[in-house]
């Protein structure tokens, strides 16, 4: 389904908030210094796990597989899970194997390797030290042309369409499989399963993000002389999300959101033990925003927003520059 994308009409209240649904913990965090920079606070989520599932049978599988008659021509990542996983197995691997086997893996890991993502390129060059294209792109479907161009040279060039690795999670979509389904023999190695976390933890975490957010804007409200009017009160929280699955873990608390006491439990215990610090702040509204298409998708579908953003990047600018027009829209 095509969602329809468009800038915020709510005034723009004096505190503004994002919060990331995503592990702030793998790697540099890139998102939450930028963002604090246009926000009062900034919060990130865990919402994902992800299992490997690639052995060192695997990769001895591939090896054999490209040094038959007929080589692989090029690699394919569309998630940085995917990247980090054969990393892991890969490590075990070269630790047991001879030179001539390290040999054959050095030409093949220095084919062609298409990614999306600037996290996933980031990771193929630091971790498996590949030379990527195509990591600009926001999804399968933008990346797809740069890809069956590659396979018309490639089969112009040989004569036959060629043989693509794509390492890919167990929850991977059918853009690039149907898409290339013509133009090349796609192996899908299936690389990392992805759960979801307890969904009570979620929760408990999602309700202490947003009441540090609040007691954030509530220090801040502070610092003023003289007592603010409601409206000078009022909260818009971005909530962020990054991929398709952790749209699904976390549907549920975001409908919850229309009811704020489904989210905040303990105000109420705080008002009867006549601490009204927590009800200073008048009101709090929500935006959401996907860093691709194919996570603005997938927000429509579970949720039916009034609207949704779309990151004009995969990035943390592409996230900074699409919630800054939204706010002055």
């Amino acid at each position: 389904m095509e969602a329809e994308v468009t800038r915020s009409k709510l005034p723009v209240p004096p505190h503004t908030a994002v919060i990331l649904f995503r592990d702030s913990s793998r790697g540099k965090d890139t998102y939450t210094q930028p963002l604090l920079e246009d926000h009062d606070a900034v919060e990130s989520l865990a919402v994902l796990q992800h299992q490997d599932l690639l052995t060192t049978q695997t990769i001895d599988a591939i090896v054999e597989l490209h040094t038959s008659d007929t080589p692989f021509a090029g690699l394919v990542f569309t998630s940085q899970n995917a990247v980090e996983a054969l990393g892991r197995a890969l490590e075990k691997w070269t630790a047991s194997i001879d030179s001539a086997k390290k040999e054959r893996w050095d030409g093949f890991i220095s084919l062609p390797t298409f990614v999306v993502g600037g996290a996933t390129g980031a990771a193929c060059r630091s971790i498996l030290h590949l030379d990527v294209r195509g990591e600009v792109s926001g999804g399968a479907s933008a990346m797809l042309p740069m890809i069956t161009e590659f396979c018309t040279q490639y089969k112009t060039q040989y004569g036959d369409k060629p043989r693509l690795v794509f390492f890919c999670g167990d929850q991977r979509r059918d853009t690039l499989p149907d898409g290339l389904h013509n133009a090349a023999e796609l192996l899908e190695v299936v690389s990392y399963a992805t759960v979801g976390r307890d969904p009570l933890d979620t929760r408990h975490d999602l309700i202490q993000a947003l009441a540090r957010i609040r007691a954030t804007c509530l220090a801040k409200d502070r610092t003023h002389i003289l007592p603010l009017p409601a409206a000078s009160r009022d909260i818009l929280i971005w909530m962020v999300l990054f991929s398709p699955s952790g749209v699904r873990v976390v549907a549920p608390l975001l409908a919850d959101l229309e009811s704020e006491h489904a989210l905040y439990p303990t105000y109420a215990a705080d008002h009867a033990r006549g601490d009204l610090s927590v009800t200073n702040v008048s009101s709090v509204m929500y935006g959401l925003a996907a860093i691709g298409a194919t996570t603005r998708d997938e927000i429509v579908a579970q949720l039916r927003p009034g609207f949704v953003i779309l990151a004009k990047e995969p990035n943390v600018q592409g996230i900074r520059k699409s919630i800054c027009e939204a706010q002055v829209g």
